[in-house]
Parts: C-alpha cells; structure tokens; sequence
C-alpha cells in the first residue's frame, strides 16, 4: 500500500477541521445519559492559560501524546462549536506553574496546560507528554490530565481523564470510581513512538443553546456518522453525499491501509472494507473526491 507523508497527512486533517471527528466510546444516537462525569480540580489550576495547540515544553522533540476529541450537547449528538477546553497535567511528578523560559529571560510560559477552543464541528486537540505520577500519600496518583471544558460560560465541566492499562487506577479512590469509567481511554502507539487517544466531552448544554449549531453546515458534510463506535461487525459508515466520491481508510501515521473507489451506496459495512485482519487501534476513514480528501472521520478497533 502506499504509505503517505506523515507530517502532510495531519495538516490535510486539521485543514479539514477533521483531526478529532469521531467518539470513541459512543454510546447511541438517542441515549440521553451520556453527559461526561465530574472529578476533582485538584489545587494547581491557574486561569487564563494560554491558548495553544502543544502544551509540551519546546525542549520536548519525541514521544508525544496526541489527545483528539469532540465537544458535544447533552442530546449526546450535537457538536458545540467554539467551546473551551481548559487543560493541565503534571510532568515527571510535579505541576509547572511559572517557568523561567530559556528562550527569552523577560518570558514566562506554563507548560502542560492550555485552553483550546473547537472549532465549527465541535472538535479540538492538543500535544502534550503522557502525564508523569505523583505521591497522594502513600499511594500513587495514576497518570491524569485535568479538564475543566464550558460552552458561553455555561455548564462548566470539571474532570480528568484517565488511560487504561495504568496499574495506579485500581487503588487510586478518583479514579477507580465506577462514574471514571468512560473517562479510562485507551492508547495507541505510532511508529514513531508517539501516543494517540481519543475523549469526547458531552456537557450539560441543550441543543437549543448553541449558536449556528452544526446543523446548518450538513451540506457541507459527506460522512454522516460511523455507528457503532469502536466498531463490530455491524458498524456502518453513513453518507449523505456519494456522488463521485473514493473512500480510504489509513492509521494514524497516514498509511493506506484500503482504498475504494466508485461510491454507489449511502450505507458501507466497514469490515466489507477491510482485505486482511483487523488490528485494533485508531483509524481514519477519508472520503476523497479528484483524489483530494474533503471529509474525514476516526473510528476505533478494540
């Protein structure tokens, strides 16, 4: 298969709006109970962090974390554009809050945190490092990342996510509360040694409250939905637009894994798409037209 250029692969998604478009714990269209759950904020959280993509120190150059995700109403199916997602976390065991930059003497930055606003799909992501432990008394806290996310200053949310396999979880009283469990996600890792999750947010805010909600940009869109998500062998993607179009399906370093050329049809069986074993992880699954992608969604194997 061909194997596409990692760094053009990104930039073509986040072009699109489209780094971060699918949930990856998706709990059906009409469930009505979905609404992230709350944690503690904790005492190292500072307002007005700045608004930044990477919230890595600049002396970071490999062995990232890419967290991708989207911000939806409590209808759990409206995206909310423009809402905030505040971020912070520890590294090697310790909260940054005033850091003398080595850049510049007269700057100051607070690395590993960040507020980041979505964008018209309701989708927002950020680069950081996996989160280091720290002692809570006697016992470690597992590795977390603080969330405090709001849409007009409304419904603020306040929670941490947490990653699964971390051996701290089970004794840890936060996050081995039943009500964290949608809230412990999974990760992968690329081949360049990077790590990739996916957390959606779904807050208290009615449908009715968003202004130009994403309803008014469906013509727009040619991938509907991926339902169910991670997927089965049931999971279909949905179109609302097939004219012309091909579909491929690449992993999160921008390989191909399947292309399909000719769209003729407004439901596909994802696993009719796949030729050979299915992997778990993150994929991306991209409509393109004149061979250049115009829609594009993740779906996740597990």
């Amino acid at each position: 298969m061909k194997k596409l250029n990692r760094r053009f692969f990104i930039q073509s998604l986040m072009s699109l709006g489209l780094f971060a478009l699918i949930p990856i714990k998706l709990r059906g269209f009409n469930n009505e109970d979905c609404e992230t759950t709350s944690d503690i904020q904790g005492p190292f959280y500072i307002p007005n962090s700045p608004n930044i993509y990477n919230i890595a120190s600049p002396k970071i150059t490999s062995n990232f974390l890419f967290i991708t995700g989207t911000v939806y109403a409590k209808d759990c199916k409206s995206p909310i554009p423009n809402a905030v997602v505040d971020v912070w976390h520890a590294n090697k065991g310790q909260y940054d809050e005033k850091t003398d930059s080595y850049l510049n003497s007269d700057y100051e930055d607070q690395y590993y945190r960040g507020k980041i606003y979505t964008d018209n799909s309701g989708n927002y992501a950020y680069k950081t490092v996996l989160p280091g432990k720290y002692l809570n008394g006697s016992l470690y806290r597992p590795s977390h990342i603080h969330y405090k996310s709001s849409y007009l200053d409304q419904n603020e949310l306040t929670t941490q996510l947490y990653f699964e396999g971390d051996s701290s979880i089970q004794t840890d009283p936060w996050a081995s509360n039943p009500s964290a469990e949608n809230r412990i996600i999974p990760l992968t890792l690329d081949e360049e040694n990077n790590l990739h999750g996916t957390f959606d947010i779904y807050l208290a805010t009615s449908p009715e409250e968003i202004i130009d909600p994403i309803n008014n940009l469906e013509e727009n869109r040619y991938i509907k939905a991926i339902y169910p998500n991670p997927i089965n062998e049931e999971s279909k993607i949905y179109l609302q637009n097939y004219n012309n179009i091909s579909i491929d399906i690449c992993d999160v370093n921008g390989k191909q894994i399947v292309m399909k050329n000719n769209i003729k049809e407004s439901q596909i069986r994802l696993y009719d798409l796949f030729e050979s074993k299915k992997n778990k992880g993150i994929y991306i699954i991209r409509v393109l037209k004149n061979n250049k992608p115009i829609d594009s969604k993740r779906f996740f194997i597990w």
